[in-house]
């Protein structure tokens, strides 16, 4: 579940600067997010993906949570059900994700990633690693091992897991699938 409060996403909060000690570390983190937002769109487009970055997100979390109500799966993308809906509905026809009814409740519709889905999103992972650990490499920093448990830590406290257990999570879908 996404753990920034709603006030966070609001066009006004959004720009104002936050001030003390965290205020550099903020505005870092910003800077870093549009580099990272700009890989992972160019990503994309190399791997020949096809998918918008919200197409993308939706099947990150369908891989890394697994099945998915189209209510809570617009709840974690921060959008109303009917956008999740259309949004789907494209993801469907492409053959990477499908709807699945349960045999006991079938009012209710679950989202799953297929076998292409969950390949589109390792292929699509294993070239942002490469293109991260170049970033990293060519920024010459002193110990970037030491940066890894305060980027976990703003992972975990934003709701996400992080990328060993996410990789694993994934192999278990491929799996499975």
């Amino acid at each position: 579940m996404n753990a920034v409060p709603p006030a966070a996403s609001s066009a006004r909060a959004s720009t104002r600067r936050p001030s003390g000690a965290d205020a550099a570390l903020v505005d870092s983190l910003l800077s870093l997010s549009r580099v990272l937002v700009g890989l992972a769109a160019r990503t994309l487009g190399e791997i020949g993906a096809e998918v918008t970055l919200s197409q993308y997100r939706a099947l990150v979390l369908l891989a890394v949570r697994g099945r998915q109500r189209t209510g809570d799966l617009a709840a974690e993308l921060g959008v109303q059900s009917s956008t999740v809906t259309r949004l789907c509905d494209r993801l469907i026809r492409r053959g990477l994700i499908e709807r699945v009814r349960q045999p006991d409740d079938r009012r209710v519709a679950w989202l799953d990633l297929t076998g292409e889905g969950a390949g589109l999103v390792a292929d699509t992972m294993a070239h942002r690693r490469a293109a991260i650990a170049e970033l990293v490499s060519s920024a010459e920093l002193e110990q970037p091992a030491g940066l890894a448990p305060v980027l976990d830590a703003l992972v975990e406290a934003a709701g996400e897991t992080t990328d060993p257990d996410w990789l694993d999570r994934l192999a278990e879908r491929r799996a499975r699938t």
